[in-house]
């Protein structure tokens, strides 16, 4: 036989008591608690959740030189995602936010011409951005990042006089923003 539990003072001590109503509570509750820590994420997501707009891409496609200044070049432009963004405008692309942009181009020459091949980018008609040399019956291509300012008027021009000496649907030049 076994001696009963005594503390201290004496008196034995009182028997355990196992409550039935702690795990039928608990379990629901931790149940609850996944359920809602589940949910509140999900929940956020679907009510401030905004699709992130499609990048700005404008592209131009050559159209034919200018007739009263043969080195500027008229362009055909396509903006996607572009409102509020950039701007087309003839023969130029206005920067309507600052930021970082990608510009890229190629000018195809159809034909061999003796005097040298340059395209020339300009920001403000004045400020060249850059300035790229073909072969005398190549193609040239560039491709940059640059940040630009809001109010950047973008253009692209060749030094050649010739009207018809570039390739229109192999001659281009755009941006998109990053």
């Amino acid at each position: 036989m076994e001696a009963p539990a005594m503390l201290e003072n004496g008196k034995n001590a009182p028997e355990k008591r196992r409550s039935t109503c702690l795990p039928v509570a608990f379990h629901p509750l931790i149940f609850v608690l996944i359920i809602i820590s589940a949910l509140v994420p999900i929940v956020f997501c679907l009510l401030h959740h905004q699709q992130a707009p499609g990048s700005c891409w404008a592209h131009g496609s050559l159209n034919e030189s200018s007739t009263e200044d043969p080195y500027v070049l008229i362009w055909n432009w396509k903006l996607e995602h572009c409102n509020g963004i950039v701007q087309a405008q003839g023969q130029y692309l206005i920067i309507q936010q600052s930021g970082k942009y990608f510009i890229y181009a190629q000018l195809f020459r159809k034909e061999t011409l003796k005097e040298p091949f340059t395209m020339m980018l300009y920001k403000n008609q004045t400020i060249a951005l850059n300035n790229a040399v073909g072969h005398v019956n190549g193609t040239i291509n560039f491709a940059r990042p640059f940040f630009l300012q809001k109010g950047d008027k973008l253009s692209c021009k060749k030094n050649d006089k010739s009207d018809d000496s570039l390739l229109e649907n192999q001659t281009y030049w755009g941006l998109f923003k990053m």
